[in-house]
């Protein structure tokens, strides 16, 4: 086993990335916790929500309908009388499970449409291509409002419709970067010796095109989060008592924006606060696993060139005091 191998099957590699990630990229690495943040209150809804769902929705009081924040509901109540801070918990359960699943189907389909168009290439390359060129032809939200109108609503509908418009458009930057990997003098010579396709897609191209996977993966939870609430606004969305933020947030936070603006203060925090996480996460992690991104600057910060500089002027200065 070579040294290369030695590092990768490295088990303190990650703890590694992550000691990199704090020391060069703070932003991103809080960025991070606020993701695992999310989905931590997601898993462990039903410990940290005050009020409990029985048989799969949460008790309303019209007493205590629209009721601005307290002690006794911190985020205040909907125009149900449901506690929004309950609501809001079991509704993080919906938005990342949502957000999480399509974003990693649809950056699969882009892989795998991508990769396998770059490496065969000829007539399936071309024929691949110009359907994917027709597709992004037609608005996006068309297609994902049609095959809502055909499927009807759901958590698993929406999945199927936030992943695949994304993940047949994202082909294209996967397929350019997988070109590059492919047309290399490694994997050319991988094919010289009876590598085959599959061959060089796993231990070839898509290995050396991680980065940019791992980029569209976190820039397409931000947009996948967006368009939840998007398909809410527009009545297409999760059924009818599913707590879900960009339910809320149209439903009642639009309607009741100068009444009781608490309602759409809520989810629309949670909102951004999430895909600013994810975009930041994102950026971070490319300019990490990419050599080319380092800080904009190859492998060199301005930090590091001023210490190179000065040890070296040091030197110098060391070597003239022998001479003399």
């Amino acid at each position: 086993m070579n040294k290369k191998e030695k590092e990768l099957k490295n088990p303190n590699q990650l703890i590694e990335l992550m000691g990199l990630l704090w020391r060069t990229k703070k932003v991103a690495f809080f960025s991070m916790w606020v993701l695992v943040f999310f989905i931590l209150v997601a898993i462990f809804a039903d410990v940290l929500a005050p009020q409990k769902m029985i048989d799969g929705a949460l008790k309303s009081d019209l007493i205590h309908a629209a009721e601005p924040p307290s002690l006794e509901h911190l985020f205040g109540t909907d125009d149900m009388g449901i506690d929004l801070l309950s609501y809001m918990i079991y509704g993080a359960r919906t938005s990342v499970v949502l957000g999480i699943s399509a974003t990693v189907i649809s950056t699969l389909l882009s892989l795998v449409l991508g990769v396998t168009s770059a490496v065969i290439g000829g007539k399936f390359d071309l024929i691949l291509q110009r359907f994917i060129d027709a597709w992004q032809c037609i608005p996006g939200m068309l297609i994902m409002l049609i095959m809502m109108s055909i499927l009807g609503s759901g958590m698993l509908q929406m999945i199927i419709v936030m992943s695949i418009p994304p993940g047949i458009a994202g082909s294209r930057m996967i397929r350019s970067t997988a070109i590059s990997v492919k047309d290399s003098g490694y994997c050319n010579m991988s094919r010289m010796l009876g590598g085959k396709n599959v061959w060089r897609m796993v231990h070839h191209v898509v290995p050396n095109i991680l980065p940019i996977i791992l980029m569209n993966l976190a820039n397409s939870l931000g947009g996948v989060i967006m368009m939840e609430a998007t398909l809410n606004f527009l009545g297409f969305g999760v059924q009818v008592g599913t707590p879900s933020w960009g339910y809320i947030l149209t439903a009642q936070g639009r309607t009741k924006m100068y009444t009781a603006p608490w309602i759409g203060l809520a989810p629309g925090i949670a909102i951004t606060i999430m895909v600013f996480a994810a975009a930041m996460f994102s950026d971070g992690m490319r300019d990490i696993l990419d050599p080319r991104l380092k800080g904009g600057m190859g492998s060199f910060s301005r930090e590091k060139i001023r210490k190179q500089v000065a040890k070296y002027l040091k030197k110098r200065e060391k070597q003239n005091l022998a001479n003399n």
